[in-house]
């Protein structure tokens, strides 16, 4: 891709609030030499807005001394010629030569430092990139409160509104005064941005469109700013009346309206009440009875009233973006819904799609391959819980539903809002693992629950038969076929930490007897800790370990790289300090024993994918599959339910940064990547 066209392309997918996207795009143009001031920026602002913080600064750290804007650089040569100056007019020369030499060196290199910097091709202070600066100081802002950033992003606005003179720009500049304490001058640039959308033409009514909905949304901005109720009322009724809704615009609307409730500006509140947030909703559901079903839960002639079902309870919720799987029956009937109101699908499956096809689609009939096949094609995403087969393994089903309510709970997180779970259910279908009742037994929040029952629907149907009888009978065929190849053990969820101690291989042979003794400290912390392993193996420096649930290994993995940073050069006896680096993965795993040493053994290819993530990590880091995360997120939401339920304070222990589709190692494929931190 070009370098415009690549800039453009990540610009692009922020606006549309697809920040891992923009990411990814970002490292793809910068690895193909794409590497200008404006790209980074990009990437780094998409890395703001998704929440990785860090990863941001870490991004930015080479680009703040040509970000500095002409104006300070030549404030900085102007204070250093006054100082040369001053101490030249001193009359006690002599004994201030070395004062005086001081401060004409250090004005001789602020005027060079000038100098290259006037020469910089990139043009820091064009307005494009002027832009980038302004937004990115917000958003460190706004996460990290130092009031220097705040002053930054506010000088960087003013700075491309003056050039400018554009409305958008005279209103950032605007909103940034206001943060920064300045409401007359917030009330002189929101004036001015008055008169311009006076100038316009007036709004309508049944434009939906990103366009329309900003101007509505600078409108109420205004009105905020300048303190009018009555300008307020006709772009809100209109704003809050628009269907479809552009979901980033409202996202940033809201973002917005919490900076000017900050900045104390009253009818900041008024306007988030009024414009709701996205409307989320995780779907689990009943999948249609197969051919050779003992008894009746979801013949294929309720199939109409199912449909009218999900559809009245999409309206009553409003649902905009949906989180589901794809079976035949309920899930792919709420696919069909989501899609017919314009609205996001994101699809989740839980193994291979031709499994996926044989096993939850294809008894069904061709009627509804086809529409599996449409799905997936219109929806959103699609994310696999694991690639590999079936092998009859249920436990994949329920990793698929931790990993759906994890994900929609992380895009709940950046859209400012809480997912709904709708379930179609019947009280007498399987309530095993991965079925519509296990997924309501492991949903902590009861109260955005909402139930679709089967059983009331039964007596509404005229029982049509939909799927013709040579369909039915091949779809019987089909389901017929062996699941589960003889002899094969079941699989089962495990989480994985690999973990390698960096300088380990620099150290000297008399080093390795303490390093022995010093990891003894290290247990003790790791003990400590609580989490309790399901296996651990060490091999030279090398740790390989295996737990039940990912909030202890996560613990587990910070005790252990803060354990061996704590052992430093334990005195002075080794020869250089040691940092461990991490690796972790969740996915199912054969269990079994060791057919040569009789020790318990953990295998399988997720047990591979997490040893091929370690190595991309950076030491005194660990890096997490995005199937780890999820479950994380899962269980936190958990905890923080059942404190909440209890009336005891929850705190969430950590905090999840996207590093972007990284490549792994040993040419093992690509894979979303997060940096796992305690939370701040």
């Amino acid at each position: 891709m070009t370098d415009d066209h690549g800039t453009d392309l990540i610009e692009q997918q922020i606006a549309q609030g697809q920040f891992f996207l923009a990411y990814d795009t970002y490292r793809m143009a910068r690895d193909a030499g794409a590497n200008t001031l404006r790209t980074t920026l990009l990437g780094s602002l998409a890395l703001l807005r998704s929440g990785a913080v860090e990863e941001a600064r870490r991004v930015l750290l080479p680009l703040w001394p040509r970000l500095e804007s002409r104006s300070l650089r030549r404030e900085r040569v102007a204070a250093a010629f006054r100082e040369a100056v001053h101490h030249t007019l001193r009359a006690d020369h002599v004994r201030h030569a070395p004062n005086l030499n001081q401060a004409m060196d250090q004005w001789l290199t602020e005027l060079e430092r000038t100098q290259h910097a006037e020469a910089d091709r990139e043009g820091a202070e064009s307005p494009k990139v002027l832009r980038l600066v302004s937004e990115v100081q917000l958003e460190i802002w706004l996460r990290l409160r130092n009031p220097s950033d705040l002053s930054q992003a506010l000088r960087a606005a003013q700075q491309v509104a003056d050039l400018t003179g554009e409305l958008p720009d005279q209103l950032q500049a605007a909103r940034l005064a206001a943060l920064n304490h300045d409401p007359a001058r917030a009330r002189q640039l929101a004036t001015a941005v008055a008169r311009q959308l006076a100038q316009l033409s007036p709004l309508g009514v049944g434009d939906s469109s990103p366009a329309h909905f900003q101007r509505m949304a600078d409108q109420i901005e205004v009105a905020v700013l300048l303190e009018q109720p009555g300008d307020l009322t006709q772009p809100l009724q209109l704003a809050a009346s628009m269907r479809p809704r552009h979901l980033p615009s409202v996202v940033a609307l809201l973002r917005k309206m919490d900076m000017l409730d900050r900045a104390g500006l009253a009818l900041a509140a008024q306007v988030r009440d009024a414009i709701r947030p996205p409307s989320l909703v995780v779907f689990a559901g009943q999948a249609l009875d197969a051919p050779d079903a003992q008894s009746a839960c979801f013949p294929p002639g309720l199939e109409p009233e199912v449909a009218k079902s999900i559809a009245a309870q999409l309206d009553a919720i409003g649902a905009e973006v949906g989180f589901c799987s794809a079976s035949s029956g309920s899930e792919l009937l709420f696919v069909e819904a989501m899609l017919d109101r314009g609205a996001e699908v994101h699809l989740f499956l839980p193994f291979s799609e031709a499994d996926f096809i044989r096993h939850r689609v294809a008894f069904a009939g061709g009627r509804w391959e086809r529409r599996f096949h449409s799905a997936c094609k219109l929806a959103t995403s699609i994310t696999y819980a694991t690639e590999e087969a079936f092998l009859g393994h249920d436990a994949l089903l329920r990793f698929n539903n931790h990993l759906i309510q994890g994900m929609a709970r992380a895009q709940a997180q950046l859209q400012l809002t809480q997912p709904h779970l709708v379930v179609v259910w019947d009280y007498a279908a399987d309530s095993g693992a991965g079925s519509a009742a296990d997924f309501m037994d492991n949903w902590p929040d009861i109260g955005s629950l909402h139930l679709i029952d089967l059983d009331e629907l039964r007596p509404q149907s005229p029982l049509l038969e939909p799927t013709t009888a040579t369909e039915l009978a091949a779809a019987a065929a089909r389901a017929t076929r062996p699941l589960v190849p003889p002899l094969l053990p079941l699989r089962h969820i495990r989480t994985m930490l690999f973990a390698d101690i960096v300088g380990y291989s620099k150290l000297k042979e008399q080093d390795l007897p303490l390093l022995w003794r010093c990891l003894e400290g290290v247990k003790s912390h790791l003990t400590a800790s609580g989490a309790e392993l399901r296996l651990i193996e060490s091999w030279g420096d090398a740790i390989y370990a295996v737990m039940d649930n990912s909030l202890d290994m996560a613990t587990y993995a910070l005790t252990l790289i803060d354990a061996v940073a704590a052992i430093g050069t334990a005195n002075g006896q080794l020869s250089q300090p040691l940092q461990v680096r991490i690796g972790l993965h969740a996915g199912p795993v054969f269990e079994g024993v060791h057919p040569l040493t009789g020790r318990p053994i953990v295998y399988g290819s997720h047990v591979s994918r997490a040893a091929r993530i370690e190595p991309v990590a950076l030491p005194g880091h660990a890096y997490a599959s995005q199937q780890f995360v999820a479950m994380l997120l899962a269980e936190e939401s958990a905890q923080a339910h059942k404190a909440q339920m209890t009336g005891q304070n929850h705190h969430r222990r950590f905090d999840c940064e996207y590093l972007g589709m990284l490549s792994l190692a040993k040419n093992y494929g690509r894979q979303q990547v997060y940096h796992l931190r305690k939370a701040t």
